[in-house]
């Protein structure tokens, strides 16, 4: 067991293998389950799961008494480049949007350094991003080229008929009742988002149990 640090972010609890929806991600999530493999980049657009994947997999880690951090680098522009000194002693690190970084030079220099740091002891790196390392546009090609040593996926965004049994599962952990015309319907009537969808359904949740009423598209019609 490696040195505990502490942990500034933590996975959202919601967010697990469990309650994800595989659909065409199944190696992927086979890969991210192996241990074995050290150094993981993922890549897709907006709603493919990339976040949720990496939330999950730090979320079990730190459920096995590891020590694991999921860093959405999206979440604030003045994150700064030191903030990664000394996370190479955790036995994972989840760096999502990588992207939103690249092209910054002390980023860059920050983050080759930081691979070579954790490949040294033997920790487990997973990246995202909205496009391939090969084609991010990185102006350091040693970085670059680190990138490219591990797995690369891209992240699989669902189909309707997929989303439509995310959005029953995610209701069915909220403890709600919905049918697959109901589904259908939010999906063909607010957005094809999947994070978006999850949010309306948390937010029509709260709505029907502030009102007392069942998730119906009446229901739903009227809060749109």
């Amino acid at each position: 067991m490696k040195n505990q640090l502490p942990l500034s972010f933590q996975a959202p609890e919601n967010a697990s293998f469990d309650n994800f929806i595989v659909g065409d991600n199944q190696q992927l999530l086979f890969s991210l389950k192996n241990d074995e493999e050290s150094l993981i980049f993922i890549w897709g657009g907006s709603g493919s799961g990339k976040s949720h994947l990496l939330q999950a997999i730090a979320g079990q880690y730190q459920a096995q008494a590891m020590n694991a951090l999921y860093l959405p680098l999206k979440l604030d522009d003045d994150f700064p480049p030191e903030m990664l000194e000394g996370l190479e002693m955790m036995d994972l690190i989840c760096l999502d949007d990588i992207d939103q970084v690249i092209g910054d030079a002390e980023w860059e220099v920050a983050l080759f350094h930081f691979f070579n740091r954790m490949r040294e002891n033997q920790g487990r790196l997973i990246l995202s991003a909205s496009n391939s390392a090969v084609n991010l546009a990185i102006n350091l090609p040693d970085l670059k080229s680190r990138l490219t040593w591990g797995l690369t996926y891209q992240s699989m965004a669902l189909g309707d008929q997929d989303k439509i049994i995310a959005l029953k599962h995610r209701a069915e952990l909220r403890g709600l009742s919905m049918s697959d015309e109901i589904a259908r319907y939010l999906l063909n009537h607010a957005t094809r988002e999947m994070s978006e969808l999850i949010q309306l359904l948390e937010k029509l949740d709260y709505e029907s149990l502030a009102e007392q009423r069942k998730l119906t598209i009446p229901f739903i019609k009227n809060y749109l």
